[in-house]
Parts: structure tokens; sequence; C-alpha cells
């Protein structure tokens, strides 16, 4: 049998802690982060590009019938299909902040830390905090193993940790979570709404830069979901004929800001190839069609793999083109689908320059702030593959 530190070992296999062993709880996560990015990447491929066939196969209207339209159960009927796809794919887009807790919490602690971070990222899920939300969570439930396993125990106890620690883990992130997690975002999306209401009849501009910022804040979480709200309410049960401008320029606001993360990811892995890892270099090859479909959420492996770097560079694309669009007067009817309801777009030319100004910004920030860090992007999993040892892998990210 060779000697254990001679073996060949993927740093970016799912569940593998090997590499960071010993090391520093933020380098732990931060090796766990990126080594995550192929799965992650692969997944959320997956979800996004259901959804994605199921609006091309019938339209953007598809959200609104789907589930009856399975319930009839016509095979058939094209129509059906495009549900079964849609609702698949929409769905498994939600369990995202789950499986990021999970994989988050396992980098850090091991095994003992998945259930705790399995209920907390169901609890992410239940208040719709995205996967910057599973992302909290797997941080609280791997910290929270992690200290309890520093508690001295005698060894008459030992049995009993395997169940009293996960347990108690478990309380603290979902307490966490639901409680304090919740609350603060519960306060701050109230507030920034309030604030939307305020101001929108009276700075035009300020309105739309704050909605692209809640739009691209945290790939699709509750801000998002709450800047969605406010853009869509004023048009739901409304004959489109008597639709207020206004209210139709929010709107187109909110969504092209929604677009531009993933399409700039596409165009920043493009130019500079080098600062991203392989796994990314393909994934951000497909990433342009979910930021064209307006799937926030397609943005998610980068935002997770690199959140210091891509979260901001991301606020201020969406921060240019939602004040563009208001300022352009460009208009939208229908608030989902992107490119899909492109016939429903009042002043296509400038939307679209709305959002290639937004997506220009985001990618040269987000290659700009790459470019400052120390060292290069962690190996792929096709180059580990192939033999090459543990030494020789360059280190993650700073």
């Amino acid at each position: 049998m060779p000697h254990p530190s001679n073996r060949t070992t993927d740093p970016a296999a799912p569940m593998d802690r090997a590499d960071t062993q010993g090391r520093h709880v933020g380098t732990r996560l931060g090796r766990s982060l990126v080594s995550g990015t192929p799965y992650l990447g692969a997944l959320t491929a997956l979800a996004a590009g259901l959804t994605v066939l199921g609006l091309a196969v019938s339209g953007t209207t598809v959200g609104e019938w789907a589930e009856l339209a399975l319930q009839n159960g016509d095979w058939t009927d094209t129509s059906t299909w495009a549900a079964l796809l849609y609702l698949t794919g929409s769905t498994t887009l939600k369990t995202l902040p789950l499986v990021v807790a999970v994989y988050v919490a396992h980098g850090m602690a091991g095994r003992s830390a998945v259930i705790p971070a399995f209920i907390g990222g169901v609890a992410t899920t239940i208040v719709q905090t995205g996967v910057l939300g599973g992302l909290v969570a797997g941080v609280i439930a791997g910290a929270a193993i992690l200290a309890l396993q520093r508690i001295p125990v005698t060894r008459a106890l030992q049995s009993t940790t395997t169940v009293l620690f996960p347990l108690l883990a478990t309380v603290a992130t979902a307490l966490v979570s639901l409680s304090l997690v919740s609350s603060l975002l519960d306060i701050l999306t109230k507030w920034l709404y309030i604030q939307a209401t305020v101001m929108e009849f009276k700075n035009t501009l300020v309105v739309g830069l704050i909605l692209g910022l809640m739009a691209c804040s945290d790939v699709g979480g509750v801000i998002a979901k709450t800047a969605f709200a406010f853009g869509a309410v004023e048009l739901a049960g409304q004959d489109p004929s008597k639709f207020n401008p206004l209210h139709m320029s929010v709107m187109a606001a909110i969504v092209a800001a929604g677009m531009v993360p993933p399409l700039a990811m596409t165009l920043a892995t493009l130019v500079r190839r080098k600062l991203f890892t392989e796994s990314e270099r393909r994934y951000g090859k497909i990433s342009w069609l979910f930021g064209a479909a307006f799937i926030p959420e397609g943005t998610a492996p980068f935002a997770l793999a690199d959140p210091l770097r891509v979260i901001p560079a991301s606020l201020a694309g969406g921060a240019v083109t939602g004040t563009l669009v208001m300022q352009f007067g460009s208009t939208i009817s229908y608030p989902r689908g992107g490119v899909f309801a492109a016939d429903q777009i009042g002043q296509p030319l400038l939307f679209a320059a709305a959002v290639a100004a937004g997506v220009l910004t985001t990618a040269a920030l987000t290659i700009g702030l790459k470019s400052l860090r120390r060292t290069a992007p962690a190996a792929s999993t096709a180059r580990v593959a192939t033999g090459t040892p543990k030494k020789a892998v360059a280190v993650g990210r700073a």
C-alpha cells in the first residue's frame, strides 16, 4: 500500500476534506467554496437549463399554468412536457441553498456538520434567503460543530457526543438562520421596499439604482425577490393596456439588472481566462443563457467561489443598468423570461444598451478585482485527475 503522503487525491472532490485538514477555518471555508464550483455549477446548469427549455417550448407564461398542465397529464401535448421541464428546473433551483449549506459545513467540520447544515438549509429555503443564506447556514453549522468539538469530554461521555453535538449544532443553526438572519433580512427588505416606494415618483434614477442593487445583491435571494415583488405588484391583475409607463420602467430596471451578473461572468471568463478555474470557464460558456433568460441564480457558482469580488462587481453593474433603464424609459409588461419576453419590452434597443453597460461594468470590475489577488485560482479537477501531485497544485484564492 502506498504511503498516504504519496497518494494523489482530488482536492475538488465533493465532501473531501483531506486538503484542508489542520488548516485555519477560513482557509477551509475558502477552499471548500472553490472546490465546490464544478459540482454546484453542474447542478445550477442542469436546473437553469431545464427552466430555459420550458420557457423556449411554451413561452414566458409557462410558470402560470405548469402545475395545472401536469395535473391534466396530456403527454401528447408539448405544453405538458414544457411544464415538466420548467417545474423540474425551477424546483431544483430552490434546493441550491440546501446543497450549498451541506457542502460548506462538511468542508469545514466533516460529517458531523451535515445534518445541522441540512436542517439549516431547509430553514433558509423556507424563508427564501437564497444561496447566500445557504452559505450562512453552512458556516454556522460548521462553526458550531468545530466549537463543540473543542469542549473536553471524558471517555465515558464520548459516545453521547455523536448525537449530542449535532443536536446542539442543529438547534444553533436553525435558531440563527430562522430568527436572526431571517429577521434582519425581513427588516432590511421592508426598509428597502419603503424607500423605493417613497422615491418612486420623486427621483426615478435613484429608484432604478436602488432596485438595480437589490436585484444583484444576493443571487436571487430574498432581497432580489423583494425588488421583483415591488415591480410586479403594480402589473398584477391589470389590463396591459392600462399599465402605468413608470411602473413598467421599474419592472424593466429590475429585469435588466438581474440579467447582468450571469452575462458578465461569461464575458469575464472569455476576456481573462487565466483568472478563473477550468470549471468556471466551462460554466461561463453557458451562464450567459441563464442571464438572458433572467435567472439570477445562474451566477451562483461564481458568487459562492469568490463572493468578495463577484458580488460587489455585480452590484455595480446592476446599479448602472437599473439607473440607465429608468433614464431611457424602457418598459416591460411581463416580468419573467428575459429575452423570451422580448415582444413585451418597450424601446428594446435602449433596454439592451442598458444591459450591455451593466455587463461591461461588472465584467471589468470582476477582472480588476481578481487581478489584485496574489495567488492563482485553484487547479481544476481535470488536471488533478491526470496525476498531478498535490504539492504541485496551485494555491486557492486569497
